[in-house]
């Protein structure tokens, strides 16, 4: 029987897709804090509509990214050394901030619909 040894590799990829999962995140939370529509207005202009739906594309990208991190680190867990850990914290972290922007963009599309009564 073949016995398999923890890789390493698994445990840096994980870090690392942790890692830029968080930087994603922090990028898209930044960039949304200056395009969202604001709730109440108007209907938002085409632009920022096609910047918000971009957006929220970027954190279901950004919350795939934490869930493989997450997984590569569960799956590396046993490697020498503490990314494997480090990524499964990086993953989670990123994918809290993805989720919570799921939901910000969530509300901020429902703000866009104007239902006109029936006559």
């Amino acid at each position: 029987m073949i016995q398999q040894q923890p890789r390493a590799g698994l445990a840096v990829a994980s870090a690392a897709l942790g890692a830029v999962g968080i930087v994603m995140a922090m990028s898209v939370w930044v960039t949304w804090a200056f395009v969202r529509p604001r709730a109440g207005d108007a209907l938002p202009s085409p632009l920022a509509v096609v910047l918000t739906l971009v957006l929220g594309a970027l954190w279901v990208l950004i919350l795939v990214l934490a869930v493989l991190a997450v997984l590569f680190g569960v799956l590396s867990r046993n490697a020498p050394g503490g990314l494997a850990r480090s990524g499964i914290a990086f993953g989670a972290v990123a994918a809290l901030l993805a989720m919570a922007g799921a939901v910000a963009f969530v509300v901020s599309a429902a703000d866009w619909l104007t239902i006109v009564p029936a006559r």
